[in-house]
């Protein structure tokens, strides 16, 4: 237990890590796309104002003066200057050649999605002190939004009272945009490390159940050969006084508890044999036309010998008598095994209705008592080899798991069913479902 505490405990302290460490991994990936993100929009929106003022360059001589204000070199792709271009701004400005925003913006646009930048991007002519917008590419004509990324300033006057900015709305949508592929990625590596360290607890918790399944049948399996090994063992000793030899009353007494231990030993291995022959798809059935009602009438007169508690039988057969097609050993075997759980999965006493019941399709054989029940945990696994249940917690309860298994197994054999309706603490029912072509079932 203490082991199993730990491997859990290591497991979801590994999980946890790998979240966190994970979780600080994108965080710093997204800062270093943040920051590539802004020197792209910087750079690419100072080169889009500068190709703007380049498209304005046929007013670079003074008219007046004839004095050469600066020269432009076409470098579209960097959009810098040779010359001030601040100088080159104020005398444009000057001369009533004042910058176009909408130019600016479809520029920009342009050149921001040759890098593979998305968003909703606006442009701003701001006074720099104040923050006051002069003019904007907003839609909505209001020049500012909450949460959104803004660029450098670049100036655009010479005494930089005034200058453009650039605004990206929702700038972590571009982020995550840009990291999607990423995102989607580190999500199916938790997913999938989540997914090994719980595959890896459940096969070691499995493998745990499957050990002590196994140590509780041994120990039952070493406790139901010994007890009627003991039995035959005292009756060879007692037959060996020569008082109780020569007494025939005696002696047939002892040789008939000896036998029938015998035959308990006999049933015990048959009931393991088959179902490993079963566990390998070798269980076949010999089918023959059997009389239910002989068969479920002398088990109720063996568990009445046999038992040693109060049991109160009550048989419904609809029709009367009820003949049918199955193999005599495995179905009485099945039946038997259902009636032996309800006497040994009940109180002191114990009421067990048998109804049985053919069809055109299948005849149906219910076998409900009063006893412990099922909860709805257990009965999800029940039928599992080994699978005993609380009732591994009752001294009173023998068996190693097997009975119900070898049922269903027998009724696969046969192309039937086994039902299961119960309630803890008020009763179990099952039901076997043969049907009539039970022929059909043999291998050929």
């Amino acid at each position: 237990m203490n082991s199993e505490k730990h491997i859990k405990l290591l497991t979801f302290s590994a999980i946890i890590l790998i979240v966190v460490l994970q979780g600080i991994w994108m965080h710093n990936l997204i800062q270093l796309i943040e920051r590539h993100m802004t020197t792209q929009i910087n750079e690419t929106f100072k080169a889009s104002v500068n190709k703007e003022l380049m498209m304005r360059r046929d007013l670079v001589v003074d008219s007046t003066t004839n004095e050469i204000i600066g020269v432009v070199e076409d470098n579209f792709d960097e959009g810098f200057f040779s010359g001030p271009e601040l100088v080159y701004q104020e005398f444009l400005i000057k001369r009533n050649r004042r910058m176009n925003l909408a130019t600016i913006d479809s520029i920009f646009h342009l050149d921001i999605k040759a890098r593979d930048l998305y968003g909703r991007f606006f442009i701003n002519h701001i006074v720099a002190e104040s923050g006051e917008i002069l003019g904007t590419t907003d839609p909505k004509g209001k020049g500012s939004m909450k949460g959104a990324f803004r660029s450098e300033l670049i100036p655009v006057r010479l005494d930089k009272s005034e200058g453009l900015q650039v605004l990206l709305v929702s700038p972590y949508r571009t982020i995550f945009r840009q990291m999607l592929f990423i995102l989607i990625l580190s999500v199916l590596l938790i997913l999938f490390v989540g997914y090994t360290f719980f595959y890896l607890l459940s096969s070691f918790i499995k493998e745990r159940h499957i050990r002590q399944l196994q140590n509780d049948f041994s120990h039952a399996l070493t406790h139901d050969m010994a007890t009627p090994l003991q039995a035959i063992a005292q009756v060879n000793h007692l037959l060996v006084n020569e008082k109780i030899y020569l007494d025939p009353i005696q002696r047939n007494k002892y040789f008939r508890l000896a036998q029938q231990q015998i035959l308990n030993l006999q049933a015990l291995t048959d009931r393991i044999l088959t179902l490993a022959r079963a566990e390998q798809a070798q269980l076949t059935i010999e089918p023959e036309m059997l009389n239910l009602n002989e068969i479920v009438f002398s088990l109720m007169e063996k568990f009445k010998i046999q038992a040693k508690k109060d049991i109160r039988f009550t048989t419904h057969f609809f029709p009367g008598e009820i003949t049918f097609l199955a193999d005599p050993v495995l179905i009485q075997n099945a039946i038997s095994n259902l009636m032996d759980n309800a006497i040994k999965y009940s109180t002191e006493s114990v009421n067990i209705e048998i109804r049985c019941e053919q069809k055109e399709e299948a005849t149906i054989i219910c076998i409900k008592d009063d006893g412990y029940g099922i909860s709805k945990k257990e009965q999800e696994k029940i039928f599992a080899k080994f699978e005993r249940g609380k009732a591994v917690q009752r001294n009173e309860a023998r068996g190693f798991g097997l009975g119900l298994s070898y049922v269903k197994k027998v009724m696969e054999a046969h192309g039937g069913t086994i039902g299961l309706f119960s309630e803890e603490g008020v009763g179990s029912e099952f039901v076997l479902f043969v049907p009539a072509s039970a022929e059909e079932a043999v291998p050929h």
